[in-house]
């Protein structure tokens, strides 16, 4: 390591922060540039004019800013700087009063301001007082020049070689001492700003590096997703199968006891089982509803004529088996200034409907009411649950809408998925939900929603479409590889007076339906051989079957199945387990039309 490079790294060894390592550099080197500067100042004057009062200072400066480099060796950076900012203006300010107007000391004011902002970049305090003192020094000499305090040593009006040799021997120099100056200052400026290109340029790297495990993650939810999805599909399916022998069998249990008083004993136990299956039908419905949701595939709404006194009835009667497990009431009232008929997305209303019925039967104390009323408020048509439960609390009704969120109550627990499936039909449908809860009193879910009346083509296309009619002598083919199933829908309808033919695939489906021209077929998806789409594929080319309806009977119950069955010619699609009343009015629907080609 050479002379210079030693004396400008003093004290570099104790430091390790860079930032403070430069700044020690600017002081070493900018002391040893003024030390060396001064020192020649002094001998060059008294050499040329023996001024003593020019050269001793010159000196004695020399000497003070050598001292700085082992100020900052010793490790006294602080002290170091500060010195630095003195001895500095102090000198300008000395040669200035002795050398008057021979020497442009005002331009040292660069010099002394950009030494301030160098030594105390980080520094704020000390760099306020560096450049506060460089300015009252400023004053003090210009205050000197227009008083005289002190007089030059070399007055203006002596023109010698002395006045000449020190204007052109301190006027570069100082010239030097502005541009070391700004030198640093755009060095550190270019440093600053690579520090930043290079910061960007890490960032820019971690987002880069960021986006690709974002990626890796994306890829492995979509595929856990999906995986989930086929989890569910295929869990669903499996569950509804089993699900629908004994939705089935329960509802044939009620049937038989209605039609047999001795059977009255065991009324309950069919209530009891009819209740179960149901409410584990709503379960497994909400699961797949939320699926669908957190995929993001949300209905869109399909409006058309709904008749809002039957619809309701048959929502109401269907709960009412459930509700009298818990020997609980439910009432309707529908305001009679609502229209008859109006617009609106029957599956998207029903399943609404469902979830706040379902939702108030649960919570609502045994051996009470829960009342349904819907009315009219202005352009708009409500739907108005209330139970006689436990309420819910302030700080639980904000947050009662999410997912998971549920509450208990002694009967059962809910799953936390009704009423945020609830929020999403109904936002779809353009309307809002509000809840209105008194701890100890009940819970009211109101459903607002744009009243709209349908034109009267619509309304004549509707009418009668309620009517059912008798099954008697009406041959019915059933495609079903699972037994019970057969078991339960032949159960059904043979007791409706139905004739029934069975097939276990698609093929005998087939040559069954050939042989006998049955008046509807019923066709499960899920068949071994040629599967559901395939046999419907196949009936709907046939010459002497194409125009027979067909109803699916399935157990998957997503969207994308019954549209894409729907398409392929099936003229209904019933998800498992499968609800007699419903079926009921969906076989008279065909065997309406039919009749009335």
């Amino acid at each position: 390591m050479n002379l210079l490079q030693l004396l400008t790294t003093a004290g570099y060894s104790k430091v390790h922060d860079e930032d403070k390592r430069r700044t020690i550099k600017i002081v070493n080197t900018l002391s040893l540039v003024t030390a060396a500067m001064s020192g020649a100042f002094g001998l060059g004057c008294f050499i040329t004019t023996g001024n003593v009062a020019i050269s001793a200072p010159a000196v004695i400066e020399c000497s003070l800013l050598s001292a700085i480099i082992l100020m900052n060796g010793l490790g006294q950076y602080t002290a170091a700087g500060v010195s630095l900012i003195i001895i500095n203006n102090v000198s300008i300010q000395y040669y200035s009063a002795i050398m008057g107007r021979v020497t442009e000391v005002h331009l040292l004011f660069i010099f002394l301001v950009g030494l301030s902002l160098l030594v105390f970049e980080k520094d704020k305090p000390r760099r306020v007082f560096s450049i506060a003192f460089t300015i009252f020094a400023f004053l003090i000499g210009e205050i000197n020049m227009y008083n005289g305090f002190i007089s030059p040593v070399v007055p203006p009006e002596d023109h010698t070689n002395a006045q000449f040799i020190i204007r052109w021997v301190t006027i570069p120099s100082i010239l030097i001492l502005d541009l070391l100056v700004i030198y640093y200052y755009v060095r550190n400026i270019e440093r600053l700003r690579m520090r930043e290109m290079l910061h960007v340029q890490e960032m820019l790297d971690t987002v880069k590096e960021h986006n690709r495990d974002l990626e890796i993650l994306t890829a492995q939810l979509a595929k856990a997703t999906d995986a989930k999805t086929v989890f569910v599909r295929e869990t669903s399916h499996e569950i509804r199968t089993p699900l629908n022998a004994i939705f089935g069998i329960s509802q044939l249990l009620q049937l038989k006891v209605e039609q047999d008083r001795s059977l009255a004993p065991i009324r309950q136990l069919a209530d009891h089982l009819y209740a179960a299956s149901y409410n584990t039908r709503d379960i497994i419905n909400n699961v797949l509803e939320f699926s669908r949701i957190e995929a993001g595939k949300l209905d869109t709404p399909q409006a058309g004529p709904l008749n809002v006194k039957e619809w309701m009835e048959g929502i109401i009667n269907m709960h009412q088996y459930v509700a009298s497990v818990k020997t609980v009431k439910v009432k309707a009232t529908l305001d009679p200034e609502i229209p008859q008929l109006i617009m609106g997305d029957k599956i998207l209303l029903t399943k609404t409907l469902n979830n706040l019925l379902s939702n108030a039967i649960k919570f609502t104390r045994q051996e009470s009411t829960v009342t349904l009323d819907v009315f009219q408020n202005e352009y708009k048509w409500c739907l108005q649950v209330t139970d006689q439960g436990e309420g819910i609390s302030t700080e639980r009704q904000s947050t009662i809408f999410d997912a998971f969120v549920t509450e208990r109550n002694i009967f059962l627990e809910g799953t936390g998925l009704g009423l945020h499936i609830t929020r999403h039909l109904v936002t779809s449908m353009g309307g809002e939900i509000k809840v209105y809860s008194k701890i100890g009193k009940g819970t009211t879910f109101t459903v607002i929603l744009p009243l709209k009346i349908p034109s009267a083509i619509c309304n004549n296309a509707i009418d009668n479409d309620s009517r059912s009619v008798a099954l008697t002598d009406t041959s019915i083919l059933i495609i079903e590889d699972d037994k019970m199933s057969q078991m339960v829908l032949s159960r059904f309808l043979s007791g409706m007076g139905s004739r029934i033919i069975l097939a276990a695939d698609g093929l005998e489906g087939l040559l069954l339906a050939r042989a006998s021209r049955p008046d509807i077929i019923i066709l499960d998806s899920h068949i071994p051989g040629m599967s559901g789409k395939d046999t419907l594929a196949q009936i709907r080319t046939d010459d002497v079957l194409k125009n027979v309806p067909v109803i699916i009977a399935s157990g998957d119950a997503f969207k994308e199945n019954s549209e894409e069955l729907l398409q392929a010619g099936a003229n209904e699609y019933l998800v498992k387990p499968i609800d007699f009343k419903v079926l009921h009015s969906t076989l008279s629907k065909y065997l309406r039309a039919n009749a009335h080609p």
